[in-house]
């Protein structure tokens, strides 16, 4: 589902993901410190 860009300043959304170490992690257990995203999407996929 993807939705409108977030305005400047906005809160991101609670969301979960997997670190390159295999632990799972979410944004909110981050909150209050500096968070940053690099995606690769691309990046275990052919071609």
């Amino acid at each position: 589902m993807l939705g409108q860009p977030l305005p400047p300043g906005a809160a991101a959304p609670d969301f979960t993901a997997q670190t390159h170490a295999g632990e799972t992690v979410t944004l909110e257990s981050l909150r209050g410190r500096w968070v940053v995203l690099v995606f690769y999407p691309a990046d275990d996929t052919p071609g």
